[in-house]
């Protein structure tokens, strides 16, 4: 039982940390071809949901709180301008398996948004103080207002600007997707990509869980220009290795539904479950890996296609 508890505790960082895994693996190289924009969150009593552009960067549905943590974004900026954000506040878990009924009082999320001229090594950094070189702007802070009455749910909104000369990469994401939100057989077409995702996991089937990732990694290592050709190809090997190991699917989730972001252009599924309320369905453990991970993704129709795939 002990155990047990041990590992669902680890869910309070799972879907956070597993998003970012990847992002600081490799030195960058000092090079001047875009901007690398971060987004700074931190939470205090409460469940919340960060978005960029109507895509999730930051969800968290855990024990506990008052943490924060940082997110490179780039990828989720498809073009100069406004960049919307929007916070969303829900009652604090407060046990395994129930929820606040409504949003504590003391609730707050904190968030900002910086941009580095390039992911600087710490010798570049030193060097640039000391020639006292500007590398790093902050360019939104926001903290949501003091709650003055009973909420089950709170929403609130800013947004930051990226200016033409910030942004070198070229990435389409979901910009010329279909719209999902009236397609009649949606829900049965999602469960099958989760079926199938699921199987190719399962099945170590390497290649083809690298196919279904396809998109994601190129689009991401597209949007961080100053690493060259050679990070989606360590993406991709990594994630080869990933899908070769062992594993077992925990916690499964009687209770999934769909939800939109994107404007509608995206869908994925959310577990209803009291133990899991809030993360996907899929969430796999590995032999060399004590902590579970939460196999979160966002799929989307291509334009000119009906076939669903990974964009996020």
């Amino acid at each position: 039982m002990k155990k047990q508890y041990l590992i669902i505790r680890f869910l309070l960082f799972i879907s956070v940390i597993q998003l970012y895994a990847c992002e600081n693996k490799k030195q960058p190289i000092a090079t001047k071809k875009g901007m690398l924009f971060t987004l700074k969150y931190e939470n205090q009593d409460c469940s919340d949901e960060i978005l960029v552009n109507d895509v999730p960067v930051i969800s968290f549905f855990g024990l506990g709180g008052g943490f924060s943590l940082k997110k490179e974004i780039n990828q989720y900026i498809l073009k100069p301008g406004k960049q919307d954000i929007t916070i969303r506040i829900y009652p604090q878990k407060k046990t395994e398996t129930s929820f606040d009924e409504t949003v504590n009082k003391t609730a707050k999320v904190k968030i900002s948004v910086k941009k580095n001229t390039e992911p600087l090594s710490i010798l570049d950094l030193a060097e640039a103080r000391e020639k006292g070189i500007q590398t790093e702007w902050e360019i939104l802070s926001f903290e949501t207002p003091k709650i003055e009455s009973d909420k089950s749910f709170m929403e609130f909104k800013t947004s930051f600007n990226v200016n033409d000369k910030d942004i070198t990469w070229k990435i389409k994401g979901w910009s010329e997707s279909r719209d999902l939100r009236n397609d009649p057989d949606l829900r049965k077409h999602v469960d099958a990509f989760y079926k199938n995702f699921k199987s190719i996991l399962a099945s170590k089937k390497q290649q083809e869980y690298l196919k279904l990732l396809k998109t994601s990694i190129h689009e991401e290592a597209e949007s961080k220009p100053w690493f060259g050709a050679d990070l989606e190809k360590d993406l991709s090997n990594e994630m080869l290795q990933y899908a070769n190991e062992e594993r077992n699917f925990i916690y499964p989730c009687e209770n999934a539904e769909m939800k939109f972001y994107g404007n509608g252009k995206i869908v994925t599924l959310i577990c209803k479950d009291s133990t899991t309320y809030g993360y996907s369905p899929l969430i796999s453990k590995t032999a060399k890996n004590a902590m579970p991970k939460v196999h979160i993704f966002y799929l989307h129709k291509p334009k000119g296609s009906n076939e669903l795939e990974i964009i996020r």
